[in-house]
Order: structure tokens, then sequence, then C-alpha cells
């Protein structure tokens, strides 16, 4: 089960409250909970999936987490007399609720939990970790691909870091290794498919959605980056998601993404691997990546450093 899946859960209430004080060994270094006591059982913290804190203004002092048993459990650190320290050390610990696992939910709330995928898009979802909008977006920019661009002859110009390139990867099989995906860190949700045989190119522009959501995402988005967050805000975050995912989900296609061909001037794919040593480092550096500067040749990060006006750039 992951975070998603278990903030789902617990806005269904398919969980089972325990409220009881417990000892909690707590890391001050990693700031998390190790393990905690319940009825004389021992239950170690393999995964913290969530910080939280219970009201606004206030130090985080709850957390999700994921114990050795694979149950997912809620517990939170009381304060004595509402006085907060900079460490846990005036409250006791209060062990709130465990969150159902499968076995004890009939199927159709398990497919609640982790909401309807396909077999393809689950296939995705397994590789990335967890369901989000990106990830769809990604989806559906491979459901075009699959549909007009049969033949698989073509690579792709992506203009995102986001989960949509994992989508692409493994739905695809155009990946950075096989050098047929280049992406640019423009933060555009923009898909150039270059076709090796027709000399063009096909370009997918996502339009601007509207989901009646904006500015309560945008507030929780704000919380959340400034980790100012309560838990309940981020149970609220994950249902606008949910809701968003499930819009991208039923939009017809011609109302997602604008579709334009281009003029393509470069279709790249895997070339042979060619190396040369770094001037500064001494490290092996591609070819393709290395800059030639003075009659020597460097790493960017080594180029960087006897030559700053290049960060103005953007050589990166």
């Amino acid at each position: 089960m992951n975070r998603a899946e278990a903030l789902r859960s617990i806005r269904y209430d398919l969980v089972e409250y325990i409220q009881k004080n417990v000892r909690v060994n707590f890391d001050n270094t990693l700031q998390m909970p190790v393990c905690f006591i319940l009825g004389g059982e021992k239950h170690i913290v393999h995964e913290v999936l969530g910080r939280f804190r219970v009201q606004e203004k206030r130090h985080v002092n709850s957390f999700m987490v994921k114990a050795d048993n694979e149950e997912v459990y809620f517990i939170y650190f009381q304060w004595c007399d509402g006085n907060q320290g900079s460490h846990f050390n005036r409250g006791f610990w209060v062990l709130s609720f465990r969150v159902l696992n499968d076995r004890e939910l009939m199927f159709l709330y398990r497919e609640d939990r982790r909401m309807l995928l396909n077999v393809t898009l689950k296939r995705v979802v397994d590789f990335h970790g967890h369901l989000c909008p990106e990830l769809v977006i990604g989806g559906r920019v491979c459901e075009y691909a699959q549909k007009f661009l049969t033949d698989g002859n073509f690579s792709l110009l992506a203009e995102n870091c986001t989960s949509t390139i994992d989508a692409i990867q493994v739905l695809l099989g155009v990946t950075f290794g096989n050098q047929r995906l280049k992406v640019f860190y423009f933060g555009k949700h923009n898909y150039t498919f270059l076709l090796k045989d027709k000399k063009k190119g096909i370009r997918l522009s996502l339009k601007k959605l509207r989901y009646g959501d904006e500015d309560e995402y945008r507030k929780l988005c704000e919380k959340i980056t400034k980790s100012e967050a309560t838990f309940n805000d981020v149970a609220d975050y994950q249902k606008i998601l949910d809701n968003r995912i499930r819009v991208l989900f039923e939009l017809n296609f011609g109302d997602m993404f604008d579709v334009e061909e281009v003029e393509c001037k470069e279709v790249f794919t895997e070339m042979p691997t060619l190396y040369h040593t770094c001037h500064g480092c001494h490290h092996e550096v591609l070819m393709d990546r290395a800059v030639e500067y003075h009659d020597n040749i460097y790493c960017i990060p080594c180029f960087q450093r006897i030559n700053t006006k290049c960060i103005k750039y953007n050589l990166q």
C-alpha cells in the first residue's frame, strides 16, 4: 500500500481506530519513529509514508508509517498542556488507527483504494510507484502514438521532467537509454514525435484545462511547499488529485491536446558511446556532453567552474 492508497482509505474511513498510548523509539537525527510497542509486541517502522502536523502553525507531530508486518499505522505525539518544544520530550505518543488491509476489505473497496485502472496503465503505476495526474497525461500521450504511429519508427522530444516521462518509457519503449527520448526541462506538457521516414514531427500540446478546484489546489500546494500543511490538508490534496485523474481519464483526446505538424530538423537514434578524459577531474565523459575549451576537453561541471559565464546561458 502506498501513500495515496492509504490516504484514500482514510478518506473512506477504511481504518481500525486504536487510540492507545504507546511507547515509541524516535530517531532525532532522522526525525522519525523507528519502532513502537503495541500490546507487548514490537513493530519496526520500515517506511514513513508521510509526516504531518495536526494543526496549522504547529510542529510536525504525526506520522503515517508502514511497519514490518506491512500494516500502515497513523501515530502522533501529544504534547502535555499544549506545550511544544523542539523535541518530543514533554508528552506521550498515541497510536491513532491502522489502515485496513486487502484481506479485510470487500473487493469493491479495494478497487476504490487503488482507483480503477486498465492493465496497460497499471504497468506504469507499478513502475512509477503511484498514480498521479501527470502519469495519466503521459498515458494519454502514449495512446496517441499507439493509435496513429503504429510502426514505432519515431523518437520523442519532451519539454518537461514530470511523471509523464515514466509512462512514455514504459509504454512506448522510447527511453533515455536507447537515445530515442530527449528532454528539455521547460516545464511544458509538449511532446513532439519526430518521424524518421517522413522528415516531419507531430507535436502534442496540453490545452489549458479547467478542473473547478484551481483556487483550493493553489492554496494547498503553497501550504505543502512551505511545509505548513496539516494532515487534513494533505488528505484534501489527495482528493483533488484523484478528481483530476478521473477528469483526465474521461476527457476526449481533442479536448485535452492540440495536435500540429511541425518541421523535423533532427531525428535522434542510438549512437556509439565515445568517451574523452576531462582535463579537470580526469573522469571519463561522453564526447557529445564534453566541452572543448582552450584546446582541452572538460565535463560540464568542470567547465562551469573555470568559466562561470556559461551558467547564464543555461549550459547544463
